[in-house]
């Protein structure tokens, strides 16, 4: 890897042809702790993503790339559209937001800084251009995404109840940052 300092990030929109590494990701010990859960067939990574692909939802799938090698995942949706139960959100916020969800995959990515490049990219390129808030929801267990998430300047703005893919019960913790200009147009 080169100079960690100045990474080289990069967004390829998610392809069929990625689903395979995908796979591999969503097994990884690693990831599977807070994102995929369990144990994936290459077959339910297609199935769970070509929907993704499709625009199903308005979900937005990149697989990320530092220095050119393909390292992880991230995605953007509509939080009108992917809302969380029980939510207690303005319908500003409703309105003018994304929701993500990231990952890196590549093991030997992980815990090298690359992170905050890369949210402060992708929220740059992929959301500020369209919204004014940006949220995530880690799992309130999930310390290294929630210390994350504050070193980012998101802001903790309540916890959630809700159910993870397996239908276990979690608590989330929902986070916002808001665009720092204030002259969004909806």
């Amino acid at each position: 890897m080169n100079d960690k300092s100045d990474p080289e990030i990069s967004f390829t929109p998610l392809q069929q042809t990625h689903f395979s590494l995908i796979y591999d990701w969503f097994n990884m010990p690693h990831v599977q702790s807070f994102y995929s859960l369990r144990a994936w067939t290459l077959k339910e990574v297609g199935q769970k993503l070509t929907p993704y692909i499709q625009g199903v939802g308005d979900m937005k799938c990149y697989v990320i790339s530092c220095h050119k090698t393909l390292i992880g995942y991230i995605q953007r949706y509509p939080v009108k559209m992917h809302p969380w139960n029980n939510q207690d959100l303005t319908n500003e916020i409703i309105d003018n937001s994304a929701g993500i969800d990231l990952f890196i995959g590549e093991r030997e990515f992980v815990g090298n800084g690359l992170g905050h490049p890369i949210l402060d990219a992708f929220l740059k390129k992929h959301i500020w251009p369209h919204y004014r808030y940006c949220l995530a929801d880690p799992d309130i267990n999930n310390n290294a995404s929630m210390s994350f998430f504050r070193k980012c300047g998101f802001k903790e703005l309540q916890q959630i109840s809700s159910k993870d893919s397996l239908q276990r019960s979690v608590t989330l913790q929902l986070f916002i940052k808001q665009r720092e200009d204030h002259n969004f147009d909806s």
